[in-house]
């Protein structure tokens, strides 16, 4: 009789827990719906074109609202006119989460505490452009051509001077001729410079317009490439609000995934409902073909929307403070987002339920099954 009410005890307890598990697994699912929504800014580091189609894509597809998020998408602004810096605006609190470059590395070297999210483009899209039939295809033949240098602040002067000195050249040998951003074109079509780096986004198409041929090398097959744009926010912004990081994270890069699975849809709409970059004539041609620019330097479907190495980061660093662009270094570990550690942050409580759960099924069963068998025949 003892052994009945035993084993009547432990099927209620079994049951009991199985309920347990049951709630916990049911209740995973809508705790992501039941959090309540936020309102973010998001700050691009330029004009509405294909470059950042995948933000648009996700404000116009509902993967931001879906997610729990009210987004506002702040243009930046165009090659040649007053500069926004989205590391500042984030930083002074005006947006929540930004775009930008390998400045970003240098932004954070100076003190800003920034969160690198995840890089969209895998390279960064830099090229040394000269007009076609010069001789100006590698790092060492700079020293005979007039070369074009931004502000060594500026990230493409940084591409350059980098480039430079892993491969043993000292920029100070080059004869500079000075440019401002967005010159690059005119600086090289009117004769004033021999070289000059530029962009994959904007340079060739911009040339093209001028019938202008270029030739050009890209400063990666001398050094580590630097990734492309980059989606971040600010470390305490992303210790305090965890899980609004990883939504907005996992929606931009579903409008990334988007865009360039439909780009012709999402391009037509750029062209149609936000201004077109300035000194763009052929706002559709030029949307077209940033969507092959986009597909180059993400390489996606082949590598993963986001992806990013911390050791290729650690060498990045090690090649901006070789050029002495940096005034400290830190581990990658301490600047680039973890999303494994944002997803246990979002689902931890769900998982400690789900396992106590479990195991106290097994540890019930388990007991159950040992009494039973220690009955005498």
């Amino acid at each position: 009789m003892s052994r009945m009410v035993a084993f009547a005890a432990a099927s209620w307890a079994m049951r009991l827990a199985g309920a347990a598990l049951m709630a916990a697994l049911t209740t995973a699912a809508p705790a992501a719906a039941a959090a309540p929504r936020s309102a973010v800014v998001l700050q691009l580091d330029g004009p509405a074109q294909f470059e950042f189609a995948g933000y648009f894509a996700a404000l116009w597809k509902g993967f931001y609202d879906a997610a729990g998020l009210t987004v506002e998408i702040r243009l930046g602004t165009a090659p040649g006119t007053a500069p926004i810096d989205p590391a500042h605006e984030v930083a002074d609190g005006h947006a929540q989460f930004g775009v930008g470059t390998m400045q970003l590395v240098v932004d954070g070297a100076q003190g800003l505490p920034l969160l690198l999210l995840a890089p969209i483009f895998q390279s960064s899209g830099t090229a040394i452009y000269y007009r076609a039939g010069g001789d100006f295809a590698s790092p060492g033949a700079l020293l005979k051509a007039r070369v074009g240098r931004f502000p060594a602040t500026d990230i493409l002067d940084i591409e350059l001077t980098s480039a430079l000195r892993s491969a043993g050249i000292d920029p100070a040998r080059l004869r500079p001729v000075p440019l401002a951003p967005g010159q690059t074109v005119a600086a090289l079509a009117n004769r004033a410079v021999d070289v000059a780096s530029g962009s994959a986004w904007d340079v060739p198409w911009l040339a093209r317009a001028r019938n202008l041929a270029l030739g050009s090398f890209d400063p990666a097959a001398y050094r580590v490439a630097f990734y492309g744009d980059t989606l971040f926010t600010l470390a305490g912004f992303a210790q305090d609000h965890p899980a609004t990081v990883r939504r907005f994270r996992d929606a931009s890069l579903r409008g990334w995934a988007y865009a360039l699975d439909h780009p012709a849809e999402i391009a037509a709409r750029l062209v149609a409902e936000l201004p077109p970059p300035p000194g763009i004539a052929d706002p559709a041609g030029f949307a077209r073909y940033q969507i092959a620019v986009a597909q180059q330097l993400s390489r996606f479907p082949a590598v993963p929307l986001g992806h990013s190495s911390l050791a290729r980061w650690n060498r990045i660093e090690a090649a901006l403070a070789a050029d002495r662009a940096l005034v400290r270094t830190a581990d990658a570990d301490s600047f680039v987002y973890d999303p494994a550690s944002g997803a246990q942050e979002a689902g931890g409580w769900r998982d400690s339920a789900i396992a106590a759960a479990v195991l106290a099924v097994i540890a019930l069963g388990t007991a159950a099954v040992w009494r039973r068998r220690r009955r005498p025949r």
